[in-house]
């Protein structure tokens, strides 16, 4: 197949679609989160070819180094990781505390106070490349600099909100098996992919699960850590009981 990582792409999307679909509560956070992921979507220029030598489509990652694959990629990894543990434990997220009980943020212009969970997230999120980029120059191969970033600035975010941290680490969890299934998937619809297209690890060398290689599943685990906790933080809310969907009145 020409365009690997298009249907890679394609297929990372369809269980944020089937959450989108049947928990309403959580389109706001997929929203955001599909938001706040788009810088990452740029570092493919990291990852390619040093770790994987797909074909992107109109050759875009060699133009300005990422592609429309990237986008939808990320996109569709940022909504189910983010939304795994709330899914599976059927939990919704809850504003941690209304703005009056902070006095500053009240007495704060209108448009500062809307902009304050976004700043947070931008600082977040440039920790996480900060974080990566010093890996990268120590000499840490990409995708375990990319890991150990999300995992140490998910970390100190722990260290803020420690009622996060079963939510985080069973994210953690439930992404990485998402992410194994569709890889699963992937590797049956094109099989002999990943002897392909993956580079051989550096530090897992030939290891695999099922056919996928560790570091791919390593990375989903990262990804969920990360994705579940780092919301929960920027936007200020916690993971509550979900109330359950009451059927429609019948006509007549």
């Amino acid at each position: 197949m020409k365009h690997e990582f298009l249907l890679l792409s394609l297929l990372f999307l369809l269980p944020g679609g089937v959450i989108w679909l049947v928990r309403p509560d959580l389109r706001a956070l997929m929203r955001q989160m599909a938001l706040a992921s788009m810088p990452f979507a740029a570092t493919e220029r990291l990852f390619y070819p040093e770790y994987w030598t797909p074909k992107f489509l109109f050759d875009l990652a060699d133009r300005i180094g990422f592609g429309v694959e990237d986008v939808l990629f990320v996109a569709g990894l940022s909504a189910f990781s983010s939304t795994a543990y709330a899914v599976v434990f059927r939990r919704a997220p809850v504003p941690c505390s209304p703005p009056a009980a902070r006095p500053w943020l009240r007495a704060a212009r209108p448009w500062l106070r809307a902009a304050r969970p976004w700043l947070r997230a931008a600082a977040a999120i440039a920790s996480v490349l900060a974080a990566a980029g010093g890996l990268l120059a120590a000499g840490v191969p990409v995708l375990y600099a990319a890991v150990a970033a999300m995992m140490a600035v998910a970390v100190a975010l722990l260290a803020a909100r420690g009622d996060l941290l079963v939510p985080t680490v069973l994210g953690a969890l439930l992404s990485a098996a998402v992410y194994l299934g569709l890889c699963l998937l992937f590797a049956a619809l094109v099989p002999g992919v990943f002897e392909r297209t993956w580079r051989p690890s550096v530090l897992l060398p030939g290891r695999a699960l099922l056919g996928v290689p560790l570091d791919e599943i390593l990375y989903g685990l990262g990804a969920g850590f990360a994705a579940t906790v780092f919301p929960a933080w920027a936007f200020e809310f916690r993971y509550a009981k979900a109330a359950r969907v009451s059927p429609a009145p019948r006509a007549g």
